[in-house]
């Protein structure tokens, strides 16, 4: 972070040249660092001259609660200067300031998200009350109205009965489908069809669209276009990214929400485009539509943005990975036999570190596990109390709640807990392997990797063998 502008993520483990490389060195040492003549310091400046060069550096690293959270980097430009101790000294009290601040709106940003979490958890058990007293009364009209249409000679009243059967055929459907927004979901991969969801989708809002005066451009295709991974889930995700833009059209002059498909090699692209106007925007709540989907759709291996260019209507991107035919009838048998060989697992990543995700991002994909990947422990932690993983991996240096609490409150919820250790380290190794958790030293070598998913993969129930007497069963 620097004095004249944003924060600024640098990767620790392969930090590039620079200033960036005494950030680095202030946040592993934990301590002050002063450069009073950047000429003759240890980090030399690459790739710029003349006046855009600072002369002098001084590296602040940024404390909560004995934890460094990042670094604070003040420069002098016109002059080489040394930075007194009482610079120093405030210099530290203000990045300590700094780094107090970011940890409490990291705490309410968790907290927030909790909220709404339990609040959908509440509103969930709501509609799962009132489903159960409709679903009865709707069975009961659409079998009446069905054997009143059964009978010849309804005369008059034939069609406002079929009519009623209609309806209550709508009712018992938008029933159901309450059913699975309430449900909570832990689910294995079975094959979706997209263009199914779409449509059906589409018909679900098409009344409150007319209403509300949104044209609505289909250009989906009717070719069933499959991918692997929960329907409830993509069903709110894409239910999310509408509703969203329906909202943004509210003030807009001209009201159209296009919603096209298209297959890029073997992904699938959905686009969802909305004719909003400028001044009814509102990034805030654009980055939070996001922020909820994005943990969804990166579990199906895909992606979720937001593009929004000056002159252009804004629309968003939904990339997924399309299942071969062959895939999509293997997953679609029946768990028990296919688990082994269907490769659809599920892992949590918690990783701060860019370049070590990345690594174990292609090892796991590579295995035909799904991976969830997070920066810190408080948002994995949520995460593991929504969606079953198989497997959750947890870097040492992950921000939040510590790894020791961390693997205590998690080792019940996921198949195994491997911590991600700076290298082979074997008292911690000693002291944490057991019981479902397991250490592996980064960056995480494919011979480790596989030991250990091979010890969490479940085990098949032994064969009961029953004696046999002559006189029958022992």
């Amino acid at each position: 972070m620097r004095d004249s502008g944003g924060p600024v993520s640098i990767s620790l483990s392969a930090p590039p040249g620079g200033t960036q490389a005494g950030a680095v060195a202030c946040f592993h040492y934990s301590t002050l660092l002063v450069i009073p003549d950047i000429d003759r310091s240890p980090f030399p400046i690459v790739g710029k001259d003349g006046d855009g060069a600072p002369k002098s550096l001084l590296f602040v690293p940024m404390m909560a609660q004995g934890e460094v959270i990042g670094v604070l980097e003040l420069d002098q430009d016109d002059r080489v200067r040394d930075f007194t101790p009482d610079e120093q000294s405030l210099a530290q009290h203000l990045a300590n300031q700094i780094g107090v601040a970011m940890r409490l709106l990291d705490q309410r940003t968790v907290q927030e998200q909790l909220y709404r979490t339990e609040k959908m958890a509440a509103v969930g058990r709501l509609i799962s009350g009132i489903v159960n007293e409709l679903q009865t009364p709707l069975s009961g009209i659409s079998d009446l109205a069905g054997r009143a249409l059964e009978k010849s000679l309804l005369g008059p009243a034939e069609r406002e009965v079929s009519a009623i059967s209609e309806q209550a055929r709508k009712a018992s459907a938008m029933v159901a489908r309450l059913v699975s927004f309430a449900a909570g979901e832990q689910v294995e991969a079975r094959p979706v069809s997209i263009s199914s969801l779409l449509h059906a989708l589409i018909d679900f809002r098409g009344n409150e669209w007319k209403a509300s005066g949104i044209r609505v451009r289909d250009l989906t295709t009717r070719e069933p276009l499959m991918v692997l991974g929960s329907e409830g889930q993509l069903e709110q995700v894409f239910l999310t990214l509408m509703v969203h833009a329906e909202q943004a059209l509210a003030n807009a002059p001209q009201k159209v929400i296009t919603i096209r498909t298209s297959l890029l090699a073997k992904r699938l692209l959905v686009e969802i485009e909305f004719t909003a106007a400028p001044e009814s925007r509102k990034p805030e709540e654009t980055a939070s539509v996001l922020g909820v989907t994005r943990s969804v759709v990166a579990g199906h291996g895909g992606e979720v943005r937001l593009i929004d260019k000056p002159g252009a209507d804004p629309h968003f991107e939904v990339e997924l990975p399309v299942a071969s035919k062959e895939r999509a009838v293997a997953v679609a048998t029946p768990l028990a036999a296919t688990r082994a060989s269907s490769g659809t697992a599920t892992a949590l990543l918690i990783e701060p570190d860019e370049v070590s995700q990345r690594q174990i991002l292609a090892l796991m994909a590579a295995r035909g596990f799904r991976v969830v990947p997070v920066t810190n422990s408080d948002t994995g932690l949520e995460l593991a109390q929504r969606i079953k993983f198989d497997a959750a991996f947890c870097s040492i240096h992950a921000p939040g709640l510590n790894w020791v609490e961390l693997s205590e409150r998690m080792q019940s919820r996921v198949g195994g807990f491997i911590l991600l250790s700076d290298g082979y380290d074997a008292e911690l190794s000693a002291d944490f392997e057991g019981e479902g958790r397991f250490v592996l030293p980064k960056p995480v070598q494919e011979g480790d990797l596989d030991r250990v998913l091979q010890a969490i993969e479940p085990k098949p129930p032994a064969a009961q063998v029953i004696p046999i007497t002559r006189s029958g069963v022992a």
